[in-house]
């Protein structure tokens, strides 16, 4: 055992000794953790010993421009730090229960091993696979999803971000500063994100690490069976020896170490299948006693795979792999675990790193026959998720990336590596490296070296608070994120890096001091590093996708999280922060005005609206569940209800009588809203022209006239003229004509600027005096209209001509000097005609906008009932008029109600 692992070995004895925790480990990148484990009940504050990778305890006070100093604390934990929450597992157990038979067991055992030419174990217990080895992904419906999200972040889809910053339970980015820690958890305006109701739903990310504990609760029914990797493959290089190296943790106990065996056919996809069996039937994964074999029989000596234990430092036994069996664990918990990810609601897909991203690195050990296989093997591998964490980077005692050794011994494969022939390629995020330097880690800083990864290809630098540069003020608010000592930098650009095409950088910043899960102990770590810089990126992508539903390709995607980063104050240093600060309300938000419309015509999404009128009933009913989109300048789709975008306008809240004026039956059926319609022809006084100033709350002034019964009236505001008179007796023709309205509604924005509109009538007049009440008549007025809207060309609305219908029944008595009516109508409302609209919904990866087509009737789905009373009499030297209304399914929407009250008073001289 070296020193490291006696260190390792002492501390967790000691943790142990103080937490009776049932495993112990390390995590981080560069030592070991103290582990802190969940208290008995939620809301209890856990123990205050934390740990982070670099600096072991915080600072004990505010240094003006203190230096970084990885390692000086080692081996200290911190006894001043406050204590900090820790919140209740989500479950009971560690992990979820699975129903008894849910997961058939593959551990059927065998008599012995299969003979072949391969050394064999000598103490080794022996199974095989059972016939039927597929498992369907695990994938939560959206009700348990939407459930399960609530428990750890209540406020999620809510229009308050500082709600849900002072419930999330994630608290994913605190600092070495005491109460600077609130200063940064919204650094980088995720809880924006989430009031929008993003989790990342949907969105696969693969973790490129040193395994994935897919049994742990923060990431329950989100893990993807395809195209994972839960087991590595042996590597025979020099030969029998390199077997008889990992055989050697089988102990003398046969039991604690197992070979499962199956005829894979050299599928590694059935492989992983059987892998998974394995685990989620034992439910749990091996420890630092147990070491898992599964022997493909079809290939001997090259068949042999070993599922590694996540749970100690020794579970695996082959010396020449020196990894931390908790870093992939830690990682795809910062970009996607329930408590502490950024997408708490994205797919995670375990891979190793020795399997697929070292192909970087150890690509030599393949030839030219190798490399069409290689590179078509890289693409299928690619195709199993959308982003692709690599939280790791070579040091200096590493071979290092020959990216020319590449382009002349195996192009295919480096063509598939860099995604040169891919139609939509999947999004790589790397680490920058711990090593302080002035630019990323060579796989990370490829972009600079090669331009087919531009775009796609994003390194991520690690910030952590310090002293604003320069500052000596001792205030606490001169504690700021900046560049972390240990991260490297940035670094410079390349002179034929076009920002239009590739973004501001290909590295940008996120903070590396987090909180991260440990595998299968209920506790958590804090950890540094640009390792956990890099998942928060990832989340924060997984985010993006989530918010454009897809429809923007993986490249804009990438380039919208760059170009969005915060580039202010320091941060516009590109060569130590590159594009800037992860920022992740603006990567969310539109940028420039939002537009919609169709082809011909476009505006502003906001300015967009559509006033119907009341004949019409309510339009945007036939629009429920539909959203319509805009898109914002860089073209990226932002969606609205479709129904938003209408309204119906209403009639005048309050109708003011005009005393000696007869509001008669065309005027109320009509457009009231132009107070039409002359004198009443009896009684009223002879002589030339009348003409009335008005208002009602909606224009502002216009003039109206009559003339031997009949009348015009105009409204200067709308440019509205109408006509009516008498085409014989009791029979009354008539005629409106709008120039920017259509009946009194307009449209606006994409729905063009103004609409024409014509309408044309028929009236017809009945009166019976009651021969039992001489005073009192019954009044029955009724008309049929023909209406023609038209709307602007290439709008996205347009309506064919409708019928309409009106109609009204009163008792009307009338005094010598007193007139009272009461009266039941419909007001005007169509009886045919359709309407169509033409609306965007999205946009294909190419950045074509889709539009679909929306026909539907125009005749309401009920009529509305309007009941009014009115009274005029004298009252000192004028006249007095009040009136009363109810309209039972106001503007003929179902269940709108409506009350008014009117009075009026004309002196007269």
């Amino acid at each position: 055992m070296d020193i490291d692992a006696k260190r390792l070995a002492c501390r967790a004895v000691l943790t142990l000794a103080v937490f009776p925790l049932t495993a112990a480990g390390a995590a981080g990148e560069q030592g070991p953790p103290t582990l802190v484990p969940a208290p008995a009940e939620p809301g209890l504050p856990a123990p205050p010993q934390h740990f982070h990778s670099l600096w072991l305890s915080p600072p004990k006070s505010l240094v003006p421009n203190r230096r970084d100093a990885p390692f000086e604390d080692e081996g200290r934990t911190s006894s001043t730090a406050e204590p900090e929450p820790e919140f209740a597992p989500p479950t009971a157990s560690l992990y979820r229960e699975v129903p008894p038979g849910a997961v058939p067991s593959p551990l059927t055992a065998a008599p012995g091993p299969t003979p072949g030419n391969t050394p064999l174990p000598e103490h080794a217990t022996y199974y095989r696979a059972p016939a039927d080895l597929i498992l369907p992904d695990e994938r939560l419906s959206d009700g348990a999803f939407r459930a399960e999200l609530l428990r750890y972040l209540p406020s999620f889809g809510g229009n308050r971000p500082e709600q849900i910053l002072d419930d999330f339970k994630l608290q994913q980015v605190e600092g070495y500063w005491g109460d600077a820690s609130e200063y940064h958890r919204g650094s980088i305006n995720v809880a924006h994100a989430y009031a929008r109701g993003l989790s990342g739903r949907g969105v696969r990310i693969g973790i490129d690490d040193s395994g994935v504990d897919i049994l742990h609760p923060e990431f329950a029914g989100r893990v993807q069976r395809t195209g994972t990797f839960l087991t590595r493959k042996i590597p025979n290089v020099y030969g029998p020896e390199d077997l008889a190296e990992a055989f050697s943790g089988c102990g003398e106990e046969g039991a604690k170490c197992r070979v499962f065996e199956i005829d894979a056919g050299d599928d590694r996809a059935l492989i992983e299948h059987y892998a998974h069996r394995i685990i989620e039937s034992e439910r749990r994964f091996p420890d630092e006693y147990h070491v898992w074999f599964i022997r493909d029989l079809s290939r001997d000596a090259d068949g042999w795979h070993v599922i590694p234990g996540l749970y100690a430092h020794e579970g695996i036994r082959l010396s020449y792999w020196d990894w931390d069996p908790r870093h992939g664990t830690a990682v795809a918990s910062v970009a996607a675990g329930w408590n502490y990810g950024i997408a708490p609601g994205a797919t995670i897909v375990p891979l190793f790193q020795d399997e697929i991203s070292h192909l970087y690195i150890y690509g030599h050990g393949y030839s030219r026959g190798d490399d069409a296989s290689k590179a078509q093997a890289y693409r299928d591998f690619l195709s199993h998720f959308d982003i692709v964490i690599h939280p790791y980077s070579s040091r200096g005692d590493l071979p290092q990336l020959d990216e020319d050794w590449y382009r002349r011994h195996l192009p295919a494969l480096w063509a598939a590596l860099t995604q040169q022939d891919a139609q939509e390629k999947t999004i790589e995020v790397w680490s920058a490296g711990n090593l302080s330097r002035a630019r990323p880690a060579p796989e990370a800083s490829l972009p600079a070296r090669e331009p087919a990864v531009r775009g796609h290809y994003l390194a991520v630098a690690a910030v952590t608070y310090g002293r604003v540069p320069g500052s000596t003020d001792p205030d606490i608010d001169d504690i700021a994120l900046q560049i972390a000592g240990y991260s490297n930098r940035c670094g410079p650009l390349p002179g034929d890096w076009d920002p239009q095409a590739h973004g501001r950088h290909y590295c940008l910043t996120a903070p590396g001091y987090v909180k991260a899960a440990l595998p299968k102990v209920n506790a958590y770590q804090v950890v540094e590093g640009t390792s956990y810089a890099a998942p928060i990126v990832a989340g924060g992508i997984a985010l993006v996708m989530e918010r454009f539903r897809g429809q923007l390709s993986n490249r804009e995607v990438a380039l919208r999280v760059v170009n969005t980063a915060d580039n202010t104050g320091i941060y516009a240093d590109a060569a130590i922060y590159g594009a800037g600060l992860l920022d992740l309300d603006a990567a969310t938000a539109p940028v420039g005005e939002v537009s919609t419309g169709t082809a011909s015509l476009r505006a502003g999404l906001h300015r967009t609206r559509l006033a119907t009128p009341p004949a019409w009933g309510r339009v945007g009913r036939h629009l429920a569940g539909r959203e319509v989109a805009g898109f914002d300048a860089w073209n990226a789709p932002f969606w609205q209800p479709a129904a938003s975008l209408f309204a119906t306008v209403p009639a005048p809240q309050a109708i003011v009588p005009m005393p000696g004026w007869d509001e008669g039956f065309e005027q109320r059926a009509l457009l009231s809203h132009l107070r039409w319609f002359g004198a009443s022809e009896e009684g009223r006084e002879d002589g030339g022209l009348r003409m009335t100033l008005w208002g009602d709350g909606f224009h502002a002034a216009g003039f109206r006239a009559d003339l031997s019964g009949s009348g015009f009236a105009a409204e200067t505001d709308y440019h509205t003229f109408g006509f009516s008179g008498k085409l014989m007796e009791r029979l009354r023709l008539g005629l409106i004509v709008e120039t920017q309205t259509n009946q009194g509604s307009r449209p606006a924005g994409a729905f063009g600027a103004a609409a024409n509109s014509k309408l044309v009538w028929v009236a017809r007049e009945h009166a019976w005096p009651l021969s039992w009440a001489p005073r009192v008549a019954l009044h029955l007025d009724y008309l049929v209209a023909a209406g023609q809207p038209d709307y602007a060309r290439g709008a996205m609305f347009n309506a064919t001509g409708s019928l309409y219908s009106a109609a009204s029944l009163a008792l009307e008595h009338r005094g010598s000097a007193t007139r009272t009516r009461l009266s039941i109508g419909q007001p005007l409302r169509a009886e045919s005609g359709r309407g169509t609209l033409r609306y965007a919904v999205g946009r294909d990866r190419a950045g074509n906008w889709r539009y679909e087509q929306l026909r539907f009737a125009l005749r309401p789905e009920t009529r509305e009932v309007r009941f009014q009373l009115r009274h005029d009499r004298p009252l000192f030297k004028g006249q007095l008029a009040l009136e009363l209304s109810y309209s039972h399914n106001a503007d003929h929407i179902p269940g709108q109600h409506r009350a008014q009250a009117g009075i009026g008073y004309r002196l007269n001289w």
